[in-house]
């Protein structure tokens, strides 16, 4: 299990931008400021049906797991 961190500043994606899902030990993770912690998962994908279940329509339709870290990126 690991703990989930969001970024809540958008990010540059292939599909224009997003709001990443980052593991917490990730050397790329986004200024505390702009850190939401998600919780404790199973997984990426675990952790991104959360934020898709719980966080504003924009930033649910919006979530992927950074490229770094998680096995559940996407773009």
């Amino acid at each position: 299990m690991n703990k989930y961190i969001l970024n809540l500043n958008k990010q540059d994606s292939k599909s224009g931008e997003n709001y990443e899902v980052h593991n917490s030990s990730c050397s790329l993770l986004p200024k505390s400021e702009n850190q939401k912690f998600l919780g404790i998962f199973t997984s990426c994908h675990t952790a991104i049906n959360y934020v898709k279940e719980n966080f504003s329509k924009e930033i649910a339709d919006n979530v992927d797991g950074c490229y770094y870290c998680t096995s559940c990126h996407n773009e």
